[in-house]
């Protein structure tokens, strides 16, 4: 499935505002990130597959750059020479209907800070204990979520719920598109709060071996 590249730039703004990251800059049909932070030096991204990620992937022959594309796994990597290997899966996902937000259990209280742009929301127990965070951002009318958080020792228990529900409460525009890269854990939590799967986001990066 194509993704819209405007939509793509937008959420990669966005999640550089959560991350402290500088913005994303258009580059060969696609968006490239120079992250700078140990384990990868930069990121290109792509809403479809075109000539631009091919000679990408051709140029490239140094790890810790990372091709990412709208797509699935095998897409990605038969536009690619036999050195690049592909990450742990991921999807691009946004909300149809939210379900009514969970009752967050007495022992626990939910804080809300905003720096900046973003808000952070975290759940902590009754001795200070973090049990869930997440963090949010909203650019160009698009409202990105980022880390949804459990600590092990509190899933089940609605958490990663209360947390989305904290954080769409503080959107600045009702009408943003709202959107998120899930694991594939992660995917599981959103489809059970009325999140759909648009698109595969799959990472590719060279063998360092």
């Amino acid at each position: 499935m194509t993704v819209d590249t405007q939509l793509i730039g937008s959420w990669l703004r966005a999640r550089s505002i959560c991350h402290g990251l500088p913005a994303p800059l258009p580059d060969r049909g696609g968006w490239r990130l120079d992250t700078a932070r140990p384990g990868e030096l930069r990121r290109y991204v792509f809403g479809a597959a075109c000539d631009g990620l091919r000679e990408l992937g051709a140029s490239i022959d140094i790890p810790l750059v990372f091709l990412k594309l709208c797509g699935s796994g095998h897409d990605l990597l038969a536009l690619l020479p036999p050195r690049w290997r592909l990450d742990e899966p991921r999807f691009v996902m946004v909300p149809g209907d939210w379900p009514a937000a969970p009752t967050l259990a007495p022992e626990y209280t939910l804080r809300l800070t905003r720096t900046g742009a973003v808000t952070t929301a975290r759940i902590v127990t009754a001795d200070g204990a973090v049990a869930a965070t997440g963090h949010a951002a909203e650019w160009a009318g698009v409202f990105v979520y980022d880390r949804i958080e459990t600590a092990p020792a509190h899933r089940r228990r609605g958490l990663g719920a209360c947390v989305m529900h904290a954080l769409r409460q503080v959107r600045l525009d009702g009408g943003a598109t709202e959107i998120l890269v899930a694991t594939v854990a992660g995917q599981a939590l959103y489809r059970s709060l009325g999140w759909t799967t648009i698109s595969d986001y799959s990472t590719a990066f060279v063998d360092p071996r």
